[in-house]
């Protein structure tokens, strides 16, 4: 006979709730505000790790009329139909947590069809089609392209839609789901960043691999690049430096594209 604790594991094999966390998140919410609504980062405080933007559940919910929301929402559907509706009584928070070995390339050129620096001017969340899973999109404005595929061709002034999976929906009551990935920070609205982006054709938007927050004397990292990296104190802690500026990091990114381009030609 299979226990509880089996069929939990069959049910949500890649996934954790951590209770320590959720309180933290919470605890934290009191003092930094709504997600990804301000840009947090000065010379004496670097910028925090989101979850991603708060969005109310009536704005969240999916979009059958709209093809390209209904598409983007199908995405992040959850396979497994036992895992319920996302509503009062679900866990307030829960998280992806990394693999023991999981390793991400800093600089990931060869999986991007394009790298750009660009200006987040607005964020959203979204409950997926089966309203079971959160994702969250925002509108890039472009202001640098290091790479771009043929098709499609990006342009400096160019607004596109990036997206990640989590996020954070504000129910009727109050209170606040999250899910989210907690080795990957979502971007910041009106901050600029480097990133590395994927394309999908289907819904015309792009995914997010990783990225940078450019702050002028110093860059910080959204993610977390090996399992080392990931153990955190709080869910909500201080991004990563890079330890030089942002002119000194974009030249960098760019001597390296370059290097590879050439070795590839």
């Amino acid at each position: 006979m299979t226990s509880d604790a089996d069929r939990e594991s069959q049910v949500t094999p890649q996934r954790k709730i951590c209770h320590a966390a959720a309180v933290l998140v919470l605890l934290s919410l009191s003092t930094i505000g709504s997600f990804g609504q301000t840009s947090l980062a000065t010379t004496a405080t670097p910028p925090q790790y989101t979850p991603g933007p708060i969005t109310d559940y009536r704005a969240a919910l999916p979009n059958s009329s709209d093809v390209l929301r209904f598409r983007r929402g199908e995405r992040y559907n959850i396979p497994n139909p036992s895992s319920p509706e996302l509503e009062e009584n679900s866990e307030t928070a829960i998280w992806d947590l990394p693999e023991t070995h999981f390793q991400k390339n800093a600089m990931p050129f060869d999986a991007s069809d394009a790298v750009v620096v660009g200006t987040v001017n607005a964020g959203q969340s979204y409950l997926s089609n089966d309203r079971r899973n959160i994702y969250s999109e925002f509108k890039l404005k472009l202001q640098e392209i290091i790479k771009t595929s043929n098709a499609p061709y990006l342009r400096v002034a160019d607004s596109i839609d990036i997206q990640r999976k989590g996020g954070a929906v504000r129910l009727p009551s109050g209170k606040v789901l999250t899910r989210a990935a907690l080795a990957n920070s979502m971007p910041h609205v009106r901050n600029r960043y480097l990133l590395f982006l994927k394309f999908n054709a289907d819904t015309e938007d792009y995914g997010v691999l990783t990225g940078y927050q450019l702050e002028g004397i110093e860059v910080y990292r959204l993610d977390d690049l090996n399992f080392s990296e990931s153990s955190h104190r709080e869910a909500i802690h201080p991004l990563r430096k890079e330890g030089v500026s942002e002119d000194q990091f974009l030249a960098r990114a760019k001597s390296i594209f370059l290097s590879r381009k050439t070795g590839a030609s």
